[in-house]
């Protein structure tokens, strides 16, 4: 059989009588940028029940050829027909294992035989039949503890698993005993002339490629020869595939019988479409792949408690920490008190008989006032030491007090304008503080302010003065929202909620999807005919469920045991917490598709999350925000569903008040707009790849 190859056609190829075209490739041609040409006019015919050895170095664009084959990839120009339908038809085992490493044989098989549709009892009977030939190891066995050569052939089981009419191998045999390697070799040729199905191997190892039917010779994009192996030894008049090889490439190199150079670009085709996949899927959307994706988080978690314990114990434990770290008051704070009316090293323990008398000292009332508020006072001689003790960080501040301040103060009192400007000096109450911590200065100017109050209203009690005449003519009556004396934690608590809500889904759709693409898994479902839009839905069902139980935890938390204020209706607070958490899971896909890596999308989660905090009012109200981030803040996915959660739990409002409904007009058209743009970058990538 003369093989001539002239314009990238092959002439004189022999073809069996009797046996039909099962795979046939015409005019494949496939580059990856503009001189990057991997396929170049390919042309190759594979026969209905043959085994089919694919020959040729690293980089010829073997692998390229079989992901046009399966429908992962699509030619430039050119045409690929095979003799089924479906990708459930097609049995693929990848050059990488492509399997969970978590897992046990048994747990592999059942996940794939979910997968492919099979019953109980077909996969107890295949079970049975490729345990027996693969000599497999006990179904219990973890594949992460299993050999190269073993993993190999759990990989290879799979592929077999549901019995296809087209097998796609990509170097079955590396790694794998020698004894095992021709059994696996005599069991394909029995596959294909007793079962009259369809095989296609990739291998490095040209004298193995001899059991085949027929081989192909690949170099450069360009399929150099095919045909018997015995035939095309024979015609060239060589003892070995390899002598032919290199007699061929050395042709190739040369230019003899060859009119063009496999990498020239100059006449590549333009076509005005892309070619169609050869295979397809038999539908959207099957309860059987969606049930062997649970089956795998099922699986997965149970290998890997540790994730689970993570996951759920996550959430408590940072809403514990919030509600004891964050909102609340600080205690003991230490101040400085310079009481000249003490003499020497007295204190007020020296006055009794508290009274409305000038014989005893007003400043300790005021003192006795400031201790009830949690405030520690340290008593100092003078002004400098008590000064130079700020300076050293000891206090946070200091307050003096005349020698003469309650002769001062009841001069003040009683004649009012009437009183000395001296009088009037001395019945101050002089602070100096440090404000360099802005929280802790004005939490102690508010509590010496309120202390001073409730000490000058119970002096004009003992006096039987008028009380209401010693409080400041502003009256705050009950508050028509929330608590007359606020906390941070109410204001807090709901941008706490947001935040995890909307990363912990995120977070874990990330992980999973990339450790599937890190694995090879994913490309290996997709090409036995499971879609994208099963996979997401899948990773959103099991996210989702998840979320619920982490929600349900930090609202026991937050809500049940730290009491916090929840006023409003608790369905609606939890269908907004729910669409916040979709919304993340949409963000987590969207994520997973935009990088390769885990750090690129650690990357991309904390580059989000600082922005997404300190732009969407969250920490801080966006009214004090600088006028153009209050203007980009409001079109952040958590700016409006922070203040409508905030509407909710502290003002009682429903969802037919425009700060609710806005909340949740913002939350669904961001889902809208992470899905979209999930579509389109799938789109522009071609598909979601494995990681290299």
């Amino acid at each position: 059989m003369l093989l001539k190859i002239r314009n990238n056609e092959l002439y004189g190829s022999e073809m069996t009588e009797g046996r039909e075209e099962f795979v046939v490739v015409r005019g494949a041609y496939k580059r990856y940028g503009l001189k990057a040409v991997v396929l170049n006019g390919l042309n190759m015919t594979v026969e209905k029940g043959t085994v089919y050895a694919f020959l040729g170095p690293s980089g010829c664009g073997k692998t390229t050829l079989l992901g046009c084959i399966v429908g992962r990839k699509r030619l430039d120009a050119g045409e690929i027909r095979l003799g089924i339908k479906y990708k459930s038809d097609i049995g693929y085992m990848p050059q990488e294992i492509a399997l969970f490493r978590d897992f046990s044989i048994s747990e592999t098989l059942t996940h794939f035989a979910w997968v492919f549709g099979l019953s109980k009892q077909q996969l107890k009977k295949r079970k049975e039949e490729l345990y027996s030939f693969l000599e497999l190891p006990p179904e219990t066995s973890l594949i992460s503890k299993l050999s190269g050569g073993q993993q190999r052939r759990i990989s290879l089981c799979v592929a077999l698993l549901h019995n296809p009419e087209l097998l796609i191998l990509d170097e079955p045999t590396v790694g794998v005993d020698p004894v095992l390697s021709h059994s696996i070799w005599q069991h394909l040729k029995q596959m294909s002339t007793v079962g009259n199905k369809t095989i296609i191997i990739t291998t490095h190892s040209i004298e193995e490629a001899r059991q085949a039917d027929r081989v192909g010779l690949m170099r450069g994009g360009i399929l150099l020869a095919e045909g018997d192996p015995k035939s095309l030894m024979n015609q060239y008049g060589f003892d070995t595939l390899e002598e032919v090889f290199l007699q061929l490439s050395y042709k190739q190199e040369t230019g003899e019988n060859f009119d063009i150079d496999c990498q020239t670009v100059k006449n590549y085709p333009k076509p005005e479409k892309k070619p169609k996949p050869p295979v397809k899927i038999k539908s959207i959307f099957a309860l059987n792949h969606l049930i062997a994706h649970f089956l795998k988080n099922y699986f997965f978690l149970r290998r890997n408690l540790g994730i689970l314990a993570f996951l759920l114990c996550l959430p408590i434990v940072q809403c514990t920490l919030f509600d004891l770290s964050i909102g609340r008051d600080p205690l003991g704070l230490k101040v400085g008190l310079v009481n000249e009316e003490l003499a020497g090293e007295g204190d007020c323990s020296m006055f009794t008989n508290a009274n409305c008398s000038v014989e005893y000292p007003a400043s300790c009332r005021y003192m006795a006032a400031l201790e009830k508020k949690q405030m520690k006072l340290i008593l100092y001689k003078d002004e400098e030491s008590a000064r130079n003790a700020t300076k050293k960080n000891e206090i946070w501040g200091f307050m003096h007090v005349s020698h003469n301040y309650t002769e001062s103060l009841f001069e003040r009192i009683i004649l009012n304008g009437g009183a000395s400007d001296e009088a009037l000096a001395n019945s101050e109450v002089d602070v100096s503080m440090d404000m360099s911590n802005q929280y802790i200065g004005n939490l102690l100017r508010r509590d010496m302010y309120f202390a001073y109050m409730e000490y000058l209203e119970n002096l004009y009690a003992d006096c039987n003065w008028p009380v209401q005449a010693a409080k400041v003519p502003i009256a705050f009556q009950k508050a028509i929202y929330g608590n007359i004396y606020p906390s941070f934690s109410d204001f807090a608590v709901p941008a706490i909620l947001q935040l995890f809500v909307f990363y912990l889904p995120m977070m874990f759709t990330v992980g999973g999807i990339l450790m599937e693409k890190r694995e090879g898994i994913l490309e290996r479902n997709l090409i036995s005919g499971m879609t994208l839009v099963e996979i997401i839905t899948g990773h959103a069902i099991v996210s989702m469920l998840i979320l619920v139980v982490q929600t349900l935890f930090m609202m026991i938390v937050l809500f049940v045991i730290f009491d916090n204020t929840i006023e409003g209706s608790l369905l609606l607070a939890l269908s907004l917490l729910f669409l916040v958490g979709l919304s993340g899971m949409c963000y987590g896909c969207l994520v997973s598709v935009l990088c390769d890596t885990d750090t690129a999308a650690t990357y991309m989660g904390l580059g989000s999350f600082f922005p997404l905090a300190m732009l969407s009012g969250m920490f801080w109200p966006y009214q004090g925000m600088h006028y153009l981030l209050r203007s980009i803040g409001w079109f952040l996915p958590l700016t409006l569903t922070t203040e409508g959660f905030r509407a909710i739990s502290s003002r009682s409002w429903s969802i037919t008040h425009p700060v609710v409904f806005n909340g949740f007009l913002s939350v669904i058209g961001w889902i809208f707009f992470f899905s979209i743009s999930t579509i389109v970058v799938i789109k522009i990538k071609k598909g979601i790849r494995n990681i290299m």
